[in-house]
């Protein structure tokens, strides 16, 4: 009998590392909603070539083309066949999620919640939704603190595990040697409204001793462009296996977000030491120690943020000392032990 029988929307690199690592572990089986979706991402951002555990695609194309009735047929046959202890379900925003929620006992019935407070109705006919979801979820397995206000919100009665994060991101192969500030920023994120760049790009506007790489496509492109300064560089997409060394090249990682789910580009800055200003709208702000090694500022105040920046020459030798004792191995390793 299996462990778990995971249902999940896609592929994607750090969820395949997150279930080899259970593999190893526990019996696991996973089934992935599609293969692709129709989002510009990095092309190694899927890595199902690497899976370890046994698994099943149901539709061989992008997730928005899927066709839910027959997934959700698919997924009713797998569950038949695959006898289990937990059926963990990856979100409640696809029908065959509810396929599955709906055939399967409440005493097995856990689900993934990455979506946090800050971004998620509490009321109104999706926050309904949700808690009739809720209502047959015996376990909740949130990413950090801002997902568990959210099912709390909700008012989920069940079990609550917190997974320290959305899965394994890919090992640095090399941290950053110490050196000197040398006041080179960078950003990370898809050119669109909720990352909060128009923000970013103001604050270096007024800061034009400071430069900025910004990494990203997306529909706000053109607009952006044409209202960076000249300390702002664009560098389009870039393959998730190339982010070690440009992250290296830098002195600080900025994600400005409104809202954001978790951020995993937080956590692949700290683990090749790299400091971090992550918006408070961030999930993974939590990994973030203020002082330490990085800090967090709110998201709408251009004062706090510039004033941050502006003292980064005397606070970066700490922060640097504290991003580089950052230990990924041990947030991995609290993640698994969610699981098990």
């Amino acid at each position: 009998m299996l462990d778990y029988l995971i249902v999940t929307p896609l592929p994607v690199f750090y969820k395949v590392n997150l279930y080899n690592a259970l593999a190893t572990h526990l019996k696991i089986f996973v089934v992935f909603l599609a293969k692709d979706t129709k989002e510009v991402r990095a092309k190694d951002f899927n890595a199902l070539e690497n899976a370890k555990f046994g698994h099943e695609v149901l539709f061989c194309g992008a997730l928005q083309e899927r066709h839910t009735l027959a997934n959700a047929l698919k997924l009713l046959k797998i569950l038949k066949q695959h006898p289990y202890r937990c059926l963990l379900l990856g979100g409640w925003d696809c029908v065959e999620f509810w396929a599955g929620w709906t055939l399967s006992p409440k005493s097995k019935n856990a689900l993934v919640v990455e979506s946090s407070i800050i971004e998620s109705q509490t009321r109104g006919l999706k926050a309904l939704l949700k808690r009739l979801f809720l209502k047959r979820i015996f376990k909740a397995f949130v990413c950090g603190d801002l997902h568990a206000k959210l099912v709390e919100a909700l008012g989920f009665k069940g079990v609550v595990k917190t997974m320290h994060g959305v899965g394994i991101i890919n090992p640095p192969k090399r941290q950053r040697e110490p050196r000197p500030y040398a006041k080179k920023f960078i950003c990370i994120a898809r050119l669109t409204a909720v990352k909060n760049l128009e923000f970013l790009l103001e604050v270096f506007k007024e800061l034009p001793h400071l430069s900025l790489s910004l990494v990203g496509t997306g529909e706000l492109e053109s607009r952006l462009k044409q209202m960076a300064s000249a300390n702002v560089s664009f560098l389009g997409a870039v393959p998730n296996t190339q982010l070690n060394a440009l992250l290296c090249a830098h002195d600080a990682l900025i994600l400005p977000s409104t809202a954001e789910t978790w951020g995993l580009v937080v956590e692949e800055a700290l683990a090749v030491g790299l400091v971090v200003l992550v918006s408070r709208a961030c999930g993974a702000q939590v990994l973030v120690e203020n002082g330490v090694n990085g800090f967090v500022f709110e998201s709408t105040d251009q004062g706090a943020l510039k004033g941050l920046l502006e003292g980064m020459e005397s606070t970066y030798p700490t922060l640097s000392k504290g991003a580089l004792g950052w230990d990924l191995k041990a947030k991995d390793n609290a993640q698994v032990g969610a699981y098990l």
